[in-house]
């Protein structure tokens, strides 16, 4: 699939019925915006350009669903008339995961189609060469499901981000080991700059916690892990968990290998997949019953902090499209109504504007309450939406929804009594 044949407008897979509209209008998701019918018609449409993988090797299935979000977004906004008086149009750039890509598909958008403001992602190296153009430009962007500090820590008064970052991710999982009260952790990341920098924060919170650990890499294009995992498997003393930082295409099979050689998931050794590919629509399709134990962190809020909006939403979707929304989805819906919003509050659609709409947003979507922190204490705190939801899930049966997954931590969103429970031989 190119860039020029999946850049369209608001098609995604078919608009939403008028009926879906109205229910998402009817739970308040669209009941902000003012109604400029008949201005709507004769003025211009506001462009917004989304980035995300829609095709291999990026992690497609889950751009495809960022994607479908962000055009149920825009079909409510205008469902009420717009903003200002216009139609929002969304204009989609396939960047197959790969950071080429998304500086062309970034360039094209901002130059080409005269964007306001891009949005979306799903990987955070690409995000990391999206960002270097619209500093150039000076083109606003709202990030999506990308984790890397390093986005928001370079300071760019453009880039804010809606999704969690490593930081918080890493704190909160460490906080949950020593709490389930693991002795000793092998820690596995992608051998790349994202991997590594991903890896040091967990090892910092290892470190300050005083859990043992032992650190490895791998190619973040290798599938088979087999001579690694027998190696970790024959390690004295025993590792009993298994933290895998890997987001790549050799996530799943990771995971199948080190159940097949009796590592992990197993009475002994638990395992953690991290990077959002434990939430996934095909992780079950892809692991099979090597998930059943598996814990993994969920971006998205759970269902006992759903408000009305995160409930419309749902419903909705996956009314639509047949499945569950992941946390990445919520973050692109709310990302068009971030920026919709931002727009509205100032009057316009000129970059400085924009900015401004979203350092003082203040506006509750299918996640919360979103503002962006104008602290650069730490560095990666600025325009970051510093309340970001996360849970760690742990899987207790095959093909089990994230959404129904027991929840483990942290102990405010639990749904089960227990911190962890161990997998079954």
């Amino acid at each position: 699939m190119t860039n020029e044949n999946t850049t369209k407008k608001i098609a995604g897979r078919g608009r939403l019925p008028r009926r879906d509209v109205l229910a998402l209008a009817g739970a308040g998701v669209a009941a902000s915006m003012p109604l400029f019918a008949r201005t709507a018609r004769a003025a211009q449409p506001i462009k917004l350009g989304w980035v995300g993988p829609l095709s291999p090797p990026g992690g497609y299935a889950e751009g495809i669903l960022m994607k479908d979000a962000a055009a149920m977004a825009a079909d409510a906004i205008n469902a009420k008339g717009g903003v200002l008086g216009r139609k929002i149009e969304i204009i989609y750039q396939d960047t197959r995961g790969l950071p080429a890509s998304g500086t062309a598909a970034a360039e094209r958008l901002i130059v080409q189609d005269k964007v306001a403001a891009l949005f979306g992602e799903f990987h955070s190296a690409v995000a990391l060469a999206e960002m270097e153009v619209v500093h150039k430009y000076n083109v606003p962007f709202l990030a999506c499901d990308v984790w890397s500090q390093e986005i928001t820590a370079k300071g760019y008064p453009q880039v804010f981000r809606n999704s969690t970052t490593f930081p918080l991710l890493d704190t909160m999982i460490g906080e949950w080991m020593v709490a389930a009260g693991f002795k000793n952790v092998a820690l596995l990341a992608e051998q790349d700059d994202i991997g590594l920098a991903g890896r040091k924060i967990a090892a910092e919170v290892l470190t300050k916690n005083k859990i043992p650990f032992k650190l490895y890499t791998a190619d973040p294009t290798a599938t088979d892990f087999t001579a690694q995992i027998i190696r970790l498997k024959a390690q004295k003393p025993p590792f009993d968990f298994f933290f895998i930082l890997y987001a790549e295409a050799g996530a799943y099979p990771m995971v199948r290998e080190s159940h097949s050689l009796g590592f992990a998931p197993t009475p002994h050794t638990g395992i953690f997949l991290s990077g959002g590919d434990g939430v996934d629509p095909t992780f079950w399709k892809n692991v099979g019953k090597a998930g059943v134990g598996l814990l993994c962190e969920n971006v998205g809020l759970p269902k006992s902090g759903w408000n009305n909006k995160t409930k419309a939403f749902v419903a909705v979707f996956k009314g639509k499209y047949k499945t569950d929304p992941p946390g990445a989805a919520m973050e692109s819906y709310d990302a068009v109504w971030s920026l919709a919003e931002a727009i509205k509050n100032t009057g316009s659609t000129a970059p400085g504007a924009i900015i401004h709409g979203l350092e003082t947003l203040h506006w509750v979507g299918t996640r919360g309450l979103y503002t962006f922190s104008m602290s650069h204490t730490p560095a990666w705190a600025y325009h970051q939406f510093m309340a970001a939801p996360a849970t760690i899930l742990q899987y207790d049966q095959e093909n089990q929804s994230s959404f129904d997954a027991p929840i483990v931590w942290p102990r405010k969103f639990a749904t089960v009594p227990y911190l962890y429970k161990t997998p079954t031989a």
